[in-house]
């Protein structure tokens, strides 16, 4: 349904990007979509993403107060690689993610710490090495 305050429909996807600056703290953001900018600040991804909820309940209730409705909506996160590597860090180890994508994990130890970045060549490695992953995870049964 067509919500008649904005051009967004309910549970419309938007992407949310997060990132950490060179000071290390962590950021998560909606694209610049007019209609609705969300962001949210940490010391971690897990912070940075309960303070962007935060923001976007905060956000709904600020124009239900002023009498528009934001619909309900659902985000997309997409992480930069420094990010990922750091939050994914405590599941997938270096060397484990060295084996799924064939990159050194020392070199991943060097995109992790921000010491290198890695070229558009090497973070579809890595999107391609952890998609396969969640493909064969999402095919597990156990017994």
């Amino acid at each position: 349904m067509k919500n008649k305050d904005l051009e967004i429909n309910d549970n419309e996807k938007l992407t949310a990007f997060i990132e950490v600056s060179r000071d290390g703290l962590f950021s998560v953001c909606t694209d610049s979509n007019p209609i609705c900018m969300i962001a949210g600040y940490g010391d971690s991804v897990a912070e940075a993403m309960e303070d962007f909820k935060e923001c976007y309940n905060e956000t709904r209730e600020m124009w239900a107060k002023e009498g528009k409705t934001l619909p309900q909506l659902d985000f997309e996160y997409r992480y930069d690689t420094v990010s990922f590597l750091q939050y994914y860090g405590k599941i997938i180890s270096l060397a484990g993610l060295q084996r799924l994508t064939g990159i050194n994990r020392h070199q991943l130890s060097h995109y992790v710490t921000g010491k290198s970045k890695p070229s558009a060549k090497t973070v579809a490695k890595i999107q391609q090495g952890v998609t396969n992953l969640g493909r064969e995870l999402s095919n597990v049964c156990l017994a």
